[in-house]
């Protein structure tokens, strides 16, 4: 007995070509919330907030990991940077997150509630910004952190994920 070996021809018509990434998103087309998601992110001295990007217009892709800025009540921006993950490299990050019309994707801000520092810097929060191109999209915020005194306040980030829908 000889082997059979089947051979199946694709037209070419029917493989789909590549199709380019959407364009950015633009800020006008987004809009930011944050949720505590009833108080899951509390615990001994730290607290956090869901942060919910939603894209109410055309598919558009936004970074895996944007710029985000606390703001206090004049809405100046205050002293907290992002603390960088240990052992984290920019692979995956780089990747930019598809949004597809009317989908969310969110990330987690975390960080230190409570004056545990031998000297504390606080921070009084009253909207989270995220930036989009060259402007600010916000939500209220009102959150409180800490830090050691003299350097800025620092939160964690992680990075956009599609939320289901």
């Amino acid at each position: 007995m000889y082997p059979v070996i089947l051979l199946l021809a694709v037209p070419a018509a029917t493989i789909a070509p590549p199709q380019a990434p959407p364009p950015a998103c633009h800020a006008a087309q987004l809009r930011l919330s944050a949720d505590g998601r009833d108080g899951d992110f509390n615990g001994m001295s730290h607290s956090g907030t869901e942060l919910s990007i939603r894209n109410v217009g055309a598919d558009c892709t936004l970074a895996k990991l944007p710029a985000v800025a606390l703001l206090d009540t004049r809405g100046r921006i205050l002293p907290a940077v992002r603390q960088s993950p240990v052992g984290m490299h920019p692979g995956p990050v780089m990747i930019p997150v598809r949004l597809a019309a009317g989908q969310h994707a969110t990330m987690d801000l975390r960080w230190t509630s409570g004056p545990v520092y031998p000297a504390n810097r606080k921070v009084i929060t009253a909207t989270v910004a995220v930036r989009i191109g060259q402007a600010l999209v916000r939500s209220p915020l009102k959150a409180v952190l800490f830090g050691p005194a003299g350097k800025p306040v620092t939160y964690q980030q992680t990075p956009l994920q599609i939320a289901d829908m």
